[in-house]
C-alpha cells in the first residue's frame, strides 16, 4: 500500500468543540476563504434547495465527480489518495460502474467556467464500497475512491476532518451546512442544476423525531445504524439531485468536519421528510481500514 500520511487523532478541549480525525498528512478542514464561516452573510439564492452561493475555496476538500463529462455526484478529500462518497452514486442496473469511466475533479468552483488557480483532474484507479451495501438499499451508504494520481495541496484543494469514532456527541439539534453542484428544485424539469457550488444550512434531527416525522407525511422509514437527517421540519432547506456523496459539515472551534454524506430522502425540501445521511462516525474504523489497505 502506497504511503497514506499519518492517521492523528486530535482532541480539541475548548467549550463546544469536539474531538476530530486527521487522516492526512497536512491539517485538515480549513477554509482558505476569507468568509469561511457558516453563518458568512453572502446574497442569497434559490440553490441547492433554499441555499446560496459558497464563496470561492470555501469548502476545498470538496471534489465533483463525473462520467462522460457529466457532474453526478460528489464527494470529499480525505487524503492525498483517497475521496470519501456515497456508495449509490456508483449503482448501475444494480452493479458498479467501471472505475474507468469515472473522473474527480478537484479545486472546483464553477462547472461552467475555468477556474483560478486552474481545477485539477484525476482518473480513479480503484472504488471500495461497504461490503453491506446493496444496490436499491440506504443502508451503510459509504464508499471510497483511490485516485490514479496524488492530490498536491494548496488553497483550493485540502482535506477534510472527520469525526472521531468514538465521539460523545452525535449532533442532534446542531445546525451543520450541505454543498454540492445538484438539482435547484425537485421539479428536475423546471429547476435545473447548479453550476456554482452551493451551500445550505440544515439542522441535524434526532433519530426518533425522524422516524416520527416521516410517519406524519404516511412514509414507513425509520432511522438505521450509520444514518442521521438533517433538514428542517417545515422544509424549504435540503440536498437534492446529483448532491449525493457530498458532505454534511459541521464547525467546531475554526475546523469544518464532515459528519454525514448525502445519501437520500423523498423529494426535496419536503415538509417533514429531512434528507437521510451516512453517518460518518459510525465508520471510521471502515475507513481508517480500507485505507491501510483492508
Amino acid at each position: 500500500m502506497r504511503n497514506l500520511g499519518s492517521v492523528i487523532l486530535l482532541f480539541i478541549s475548548a467549550s463546544h468543540a469536539i474531538d476530530y480525525n486527521n487522516l492526512s498528512d497536512v491539517s485538515c478542514g480549513s477554509s482558505s476563504s476569507s468568509s469561511s464561516s457558516f453563518n458568512a452573510q453572502t446574497e442569497r439564492q434559490a440553490r441547492i434547495v433554499g441555499g446560496e452561493n459558497a464563496v470561492p475555496r470555501e469548502f476545498p476538500w470538496l471534489v465533483s465527480i463525473t462520467r462522460k463529462g457529466g457532474h453526478f455526484c460528489g464527494g470529499s478529500i480525505i487524503n492525498s489518495k483517497f475521496v470519501l462518497t456515497a456508495a449509490h452514486c456508483f449503482c448501475s442496473r444494480n452493479a458498479m460502474m467501471p472505475v474507468k469511466q469515472l473522473r474527480i475533479t478537484l479545486g472546483e468552483h464553477d462547472l461552467q467556467a475555468p477556474e483560478e488557480p486552474r481545477s485539477l483532474s484525476s482518473g480513479v484507479d480503484r472504488l471500495i464500497v461497504h461490503e453491506d451495501f446493496e444496490c436499491g438499499k440506504w443502508s451503510n451508504d459509504i464508499a471510497l475512491l483511490e485516485l490514479s494520481s496524488r492530490i498536491l495541496w494548496s488553497d483550493s484543494v485540502k482535506p477534510a476532518c472527520l469525526p472521531a469514532s468514538d465521539a460523545p456527541r452525535s449532533f442532534e439539534g446542531e445546525p451543520a451546512v450541505a454543498a454540492g453542484w445538484g438539482w435547484l428544485g425537485e421539479d428536475m424539469a423546471t429547476a435545473g442544476k447548479a453550476s456554482i457550488l452551493q451551500k445550505v444550512d440544515v439542522n441535524v434531527i434526532e433519530d426518533r423525531t425522524c422516524s416520527q416525522w416521516y410517519a406524519s407525511q404516511g412514509k414507513s422509514f425509520r432511522v438505521k445504524y450509520g444514518q442521521m437527517c438533517a433538514g428542517h421540519e417545515f422544509g424549504g432547506r435540503d440536498a437534492c439531485g446529483a448532491d449525493s456523496g457530498g458532505p454534511l459539515m459541521y464547525s467546531s472551534d475554526n475546523k469544518i468536519i464532515v459528519i454525514g454524506i448525502v445519501s437520500s430522502g423523498i423529494g426535496c425540501a419536503r415538509k417533514r421528510l429531512p434528507g437521510i445521511y451516512t453517518r460518518v462516525s459510525e465508520f471510521v474504523p471502515w475507513i481508517v481500514k480500507n485505507l491501510r489497505g483492508g
